[in-house]
Order: structure tokens, then sequence, then C-alpha cells
């Protein structure tokens, strides 16, 4: 005679782990913030897109500051240090890109830096190696905080990823908004222009052109040269009405031994909401 419930509970051990491997994976709205002392930290999930091997993982990785201080973008400017992120502890990852939203300059002990004086939100995108599996993201950021001093600050956190929706919608948004922030390689009613390039001077002086339409909000211009060893000055701003407007940019801050023209220029014109980034070579 068969024990019923001897049966029943050996079914029972028997389908949990098929029932344990078959649930779909959980994804995470966001994680703990990982605080310092004048900030803090975390990862947002903002949901999937595609599938197979076509699909992709939204996140955002946020920096929160303390009121009064700023951290610095890609290119910090004549002072600062740009934020450094590493994602080699994250599972099951194959690729991942972060964008960086258009920043501001502002005045930093004695010249002129570009960054974030609020909070900020950088875009991730991320590939997974097994699309039938979720990401586990593991951010390691090394950044700067400043306010009158500046105060090396990092931090660490983690985010499970997962086909689907984004868990928390709200959440999501704000990646999105940020990611609106973004300069792009072509904006309606942008436009950036080499106007002349004078080499009278002991550096090359090159007059830029932007149009920015009827656009009344800050107008500003950043450049970038073609590798990290490059440290172009901040340009500086001719015009501060009008839809066009003027910049002036002394190439300087070259490598050692490299002529400052012919080379592929990355600058980034900031006007009100909208960004555009665009590639000249000044020759």
């Amino acid at each position: 005679m068969i024990d019923r419930r001897h049966l029943l509970l050996t079914l029972a051990a028997v389908s949990a782990p098929a029932l344990l491997r078959s649930r779909p994976a959980v994804a995470d709205a966001a994680s703990a913030w990982s605080r310092d002392m004048r900030s803090s930290l975390r990862l947002i999930g903002a949901g999937s897109e595609g599938e197979g091997a076509a699909l992709r993982h939204r996140a955002g990785l946020q920096i929160r500051l303390e009121p009064g201080t700023k951290t610095y973008w890609r290119t910090p400017g004549d002072s600062g240090v740009p934020p450094l992120f590493d994602w080699s502890a994250s599972q099951n990852l194959a690729e991942i890109s972060l964008a960086w939203p258009a920043p501001i300059r502002f005045s930093d002990g004695a010249g002129q830096s570009i960054g974030y004086k609020a909070d900020v939100v950088f875009p991730v995108l991320v590939r997974p190696a097994d699309p039938a599996q979720p990401v586990h993201l593991a951010a390691k950021v090394d950044y700067a905080v400043c306010e009158t001093i500046c105060i090396p600050a990092k931090g660490e956190t983690r985010l499970t990823l997962a086909a689907g929706p984004a868990p928390d919608p709200a959440l999501a948004g704000e990646v999105a908004r940020f990611a609106q922030q973004v300069p792009r390689p072509a904006v309606e009613g942008l436009s950036l222009a080499l106007v002349a390039v004078e080499q009278a001077g002991p550096q090359p002086v090159a007059t830029l052109l932007a149009d920015v339409g009827a656009e009344t909000g800050r107008v500003d211009l950043f450049a970038e040269g073609p590798d990290p060893q490059w440290a172009l000055p901040l340009p500086e701003p001719l015009d501060q009405e009008g839809a066009r407007r003027r910049f002036r940019l002394t190439l300087d801050g070259a490598p050692r031994g490299v002529a400052p023209l012919g080379h592929l220029l990355t600058f980034t014109l900031v006007a009100g909401s909208r960004a555009l980034e665009a590639q000249l070579k000044l020759a």
C-alpha cells in the first residue's frame, strides 16, 4: 500500500528545484545608497528592450550631492577630477556603455571647471552575455565632491537587471529625463561651425560660431581633444545673446610634441535643455 503522505512529500522535494530553476529572475528597482561624506550614489533599474541577442537593459547611476557641492564631467576643465567607473565585478555582463548628461561651467578655485552642481544620473545601457540570465551589475566609482576644497569620494553598489519592464516607473522616468540631456550628434535648431583660425600668436586661436535659434537660456561650449592626453582650455564666449554665438578657443593643451591643428576635436554645445555633440577638424 502506498503511503499518500510520503508520495506527496517525495513529489514536492523533486519538483521544488525545478520550480526554483524556472522562476523568472526579479529585477531590482534600485540599489541601496552607497554614502560618502558629502554625497551618495546608487544604481537604478530602468527596464529592458529587445529580446534574445538584441536584449539590452537600461539603468542609471545616480550621484546625489549635498547642497553647495559639485562633481565633475569626463573632462573637468581647469581643475577637478573626472569620475572613474569600474564594472569588473559584474556578472553576466558582455558590454556596458555610460552616457554623460550635458554639464555646466562653474568657477572652481583659480579657474573654470566643468561638471554638475546638482544630482545627476548617468544613463547606462547593458548587453548581457547570456540573454536568458539576469545581469548582476556591480559598480565601483571613484569621484570628487567639491565645495571650497575637493574631497575624494568612493562608492560601491550592486543591482540585478532582468528582462521586462522597469520595476519602478517613477525611477525609470528619472533615468529617461537625464537621457534626454545627453548631447546628440544632430539636434534640430543647433549647429556649430569653424569661422577662422588665427596663427599669429604663440598658439593658434580658433573662432567658432554656434547657431542656437531663439534660445534664451544658458549657452555654453566645451572642447575635448582626440584622447585624454589633451587638456584644452574652455572656449571663451564672445556673445551673450542672440541666435548666433561666437566662441574663441586657444589651442593650448595638446600633448608635448603634437601640433594642435589638423586633429578631430569634439565639441559639446549646450543651449538651454538641448545639447549637441559635434566633431570638427581645426586647420
